[in-house]
């Protein structure tokens, strides 16, 4: 996540509404002020001149966001007018640029050691493949150029890429996967979240009456596409137990206390708000008609929330949920047979 649960709640307890715009842009408000600022975060040591470089790359305000800052990169932020905040897992501090003044945030230690590592682009085009090879067995490199919504040479690459490691394999039929089981594990172990911002919210209203409601604000606000996952979306793919966390996509975000529901930690959340990088979670161009009040995520994506979620009989709903899809799989593939 571009900015994490811990560093979502330094802003929300120094006064501060957050509301994600896409997911690398959030709005800050508090009283009369506020700012529209690009999230930029770095696991990367950064030095001086990596904040040169990111200034001639970013001409609008940033909140850059680092595990550690020694004084003299926290000047060079503050000179160019940019936001930071040091988040090192354990502690969040920081200073917002708002409306002309300066907001400390928490306390902590921003010199906090840290490893110089600089991570890759995530291939979302190579797991949004193999989301599509799950539920549609035996396709084309040109039907799943469509699906996955990326370049046939990309397909080819990705597809070389999956069939590396025994994921995926040619068939004279077309492309299909060699064993779902695995796949499912794969997918559990190797993804890496669906990016972008996040925020955490608590209701008392059971969990899919918030995920209706919350569909409901951002449909009325015209704010793009939207997606139920996690919990909420299982137990309509595969009844089991009661849902304890609803998870909303959005391609905007949105404060939710007009709803009533209030900013809450990890522990105690009901729902997770989640504007995405990956553009992935969102179900297949081919899915069939859902519910207008209840719009589910792509099936891999729910399994993945699902298993993240709060709960000890959460490895036991994964297992039925898997279940559920590789049935629904074999439906297809039997049809695709006849």
């Amino acid at each position: 996540m571009l900015i994490s649960t811990a560093a979502w709640r330094a802003l929300v307890d120094a006064g501060l509404t957050v509301i994600p715009l896409d997911a690398e842009h959030v709005e800050l408000q508090r009283g009369a002020a506020q700012a529209v600022l690009r999230v930029v975060s770095s696991s990367a040591v950064l030095n001086p001149s990596d904040i040169a470089s990111l200034r001639t790359q970013h001409q609008q305000p940033v909140l850059l966001i680092v595990p550690s800052a020694t004084p003299a990169v926290r000047a060079a932020v503050e000179a160019g007018g940019w936001s930071w905040l040091v988040d090192t897992g354990r502690q969040v501090s920081g200073l917002l640029s708002m409306a002309g003044h300066q907001l400390p945030i928490g306390s902590g230690d921003a010199e906090a050691p840290s490893r110089r590592t600089r991570p890759g682009r995530v291939p979302w085009g190579t797991f949004t493949l193999l989301r599509r090879l799950a539920e549609h067995p035996w396709a084309t490199q040109q039907q799943l150029a469509a699906l996955a919504g990326v370049s046939q040479p990309r397909v080819s690459q990705a597809l070389a890429a999956l069939a590396d490691q025994g994921l995926v394999h040619h068939t004279p039929a077309g492309w299909d996967v060699t064993d779902i089981d695995a796949a499912f594990q794969w997918w559990l172990h190797a993804y890496p979240g669906p990016g972008g911002l996040r925020t955490l919210w608590y209701d008392l209203e059971p969990p899919v009456k918030q995920a209706e409601t919350v569909i409901g604000l951002l449909r009325s606000g015209d704010r793009g596409r939207t997606a139920v996952s996690g919990d909420v979306a299982a137990d309509l793919i595969a009844p089991w137990r009661s849902p304890r966390r609803a998870i909303v996509y959005a391609q905007a975000g949105l404060d939710l206390t007009s709803a009533g529901l209030t900013p809450a930690n990890e522990d105690d959340a009901t729902l997770e708000l989640i504007v995405p990088k990956d553009p992935g979670v969102w179900p297949c161009p081919t899915a069939g008609a859902q519910p207008d009040s209840m719009p589910l995520a792509d099936p891999l994506q729910v399994m993945w929330d699902m298993s993240r979620t709060p709960g000890a009989d959460t490895d036991e709903a994964v297992r039925r949920l898997q279940r559920a899809l590789r049935d629904r799989r074999e439906r297809v593939r039997r049809s695709r047979v006849a």
